[in-house]
């Protein structure tokens, strides 16, 4: 049987993961997030930001969140 990879939650390409591989022995995945291919994980692209746990632990409101989040990528662009 082939196993299938997971595909990079960011660009959407193949990941070279095997879907079935325990996050624990991943390269490249992110916790809360998913699998990412290394041209994502190393930042190669640089159109990501990254949002402090705190700032998601700390708003439950979906809605907030986002409105946050969009704040800090606008601040990150200045």
């Amino acid at each position: 049987m082939l196993m299938k990879n997971d595909l990079c939650i960011m660009c959407g390409k193949d990941t070279g993961v095997p879907f079935e591989t325990h996050v624990d022995f991943r390269w490249g995945y992110v916790e809360g997030s998913g699998q990412l291919c290394p041209s994502c994980y190393l930042g190669e692209k640089k159109n990501s930001i990254i949002v402090n746990e705190n700032i998601i632990l700390d708003t439950p409101n979906n809605s907030e969140l986002g409105e946050k989040v969009r704040n800090l990528y606008w601040q990150n662009k200045k």
